[in-house]
């Protein structure tokens, strides 16, 4: 799931949003687009969970849209 995550401006807090999604899925895989704003997380955990950890963590998140090629992408790679 691609968020788009108010606040996402650094590395500290790209750690800070890593540990909150951590603290319920350990497993979750995390790409943060420190530049876009935009946070991937792949994990089995609903989006509700997943933007409700992040808001109570300081960070409100809403669903970004995909790419008009229908995919995830957080923009990261290019």
């Amino acid at each position: 799931m691609l968020f788009d995550v108010l606040g996402l401006v650094d590395e500290a807090t790209a750690r800070s949003i890593a540990f909150a999604v951590h603290a319920l899925d350990p497993q979750a895989k995390i790409t943060a687009n420190i530049g876009r704003g935009r946070l991937l997380v792949e994990s089995e955990m609903k989006e509700n969970d997943i933007s409700d950890a992040l808001r109570a963590a300081g960070f409100p998140a809403t669903l970004a849209p995909e790419h008009a090629e229908g995919t995830t992408c957080c923009g990261s790679c290019g």
